[in-house]
């Protein structure tokens, strides 16, 4: 991954494995999203209660707003894997794009850091040899990515 800020433009440049990696990424997320299983646990921190103590509220808020935010996501997948398919270089100064990518980043570390059992607090030392440290290193790349992506943005 490299990010360019040169002449007001934003550039994010991926390597071909980092590509393959976020369409692979891209995938789980939207078959994950694809699955109405609302007792899952990455459902729940992608779509948190609106209202806690009113079962009934929150049933109708969920309603309302579920298949729109499922329908947001998919529609940001997609992009993010066009953006892929064009070259793995992402055009950040536009504001639409920046947008996208963070907000997909983003649901992407919410759903594996949930699986992970991540909390707030979470350092954890792992060994990078480790085969079953690897969706820790997913994580911790996926992170940062997304901090390098937000600070590149910042005036």
């Amino acid at each position: 991954m490299n990010l360019d800020r040169t002449a007001g433009r934003a550039v994010l440049r991926l390597d071909p494995d980092e590509s393959q990696l976020l369409a692979k990424l891209f995938d789980e997320l939207a078959a994950l999203l694809a699955d109405d299983d609302a007792d899952d646990a990455v459902h729940q921190r992608l779509n948190p209660a609106a209202y806690r103590d009113d079962p009934d509220a929150q049933a109708e808020y969920r309603g309302l707003t579920e298949a729109s935010l499922h329908g947001q996501r998919d529609e940001r997948i997609d992009a993010c894997r066009a953006d892929l398919a064009a070259g793995g270089e992402i055009d950040l100064a536009d504001a639409d794009a920046a947008r996208r990518w963070l907000q997909v980043l983003n649901d992407l570390r919410l759903a594996l850091g949930t699986r992970l059992g991540i909390t707030q607090d979470d350092e954890r030392d792992f060994d990078p040899d480790d085969p079953a440290a690897q969706p820790w290193l997913v994580y911790s790349w996926l992170t940062a990515v997304q901090d390098a992506v937000v600070h590149t943005l910042l005036p």
